[in-house]
């Protein structure tokens, strides 16, 4: 069992609309922001092993470079989940915004 949380610094639309239309690939919707990249840094500091449920993959990033500074998309284990609070108190510093898709409400 997993869950998910996107985060990002802009976006136009709807919170539930961006996490949705990240899930099938779309980050039109979204801006590059040096804060979004300093937060992918920082998480895959503070917890290696989450760089098995990031996203943008490097894969990903290989295709769309600019989607590092999009959004960051976190599929997390239970296991994980321990990471929340401090993950969203990172992104808080960060002046990020965010879906978690498993409240279905924004962060």
């Amino acid at each position: 069992m997993s869950s998910d949380f996107a985060f990002w610094k802009r976006s136009v639309g709807d919170p539930e609309e961006v996490f949705d239309n990240l899930a099938e690939g779309d980050t039109g919707d979204l801006v590059v922001s040096p804060d979004v990249l300093r937060f992918r840094e920082d998480l895959l500091t503070r917890w290696p092993d989450v760089d098995d449920v990031l996203e943008p993959s490097r894969f990903d990033l290989e295709e769309e470079p600019d989607d590092a500074g999009k959004y960051v998309l976190l599929t997390l284990s239970v296991r994980q989940l321990d990471y929340l609070p401090e993950i969203l108190d990172m992104a808080k510093r960060n002046g990020l915004v965010g879906f978690s898709g498993v409240a279905g409400e924004p962060i």
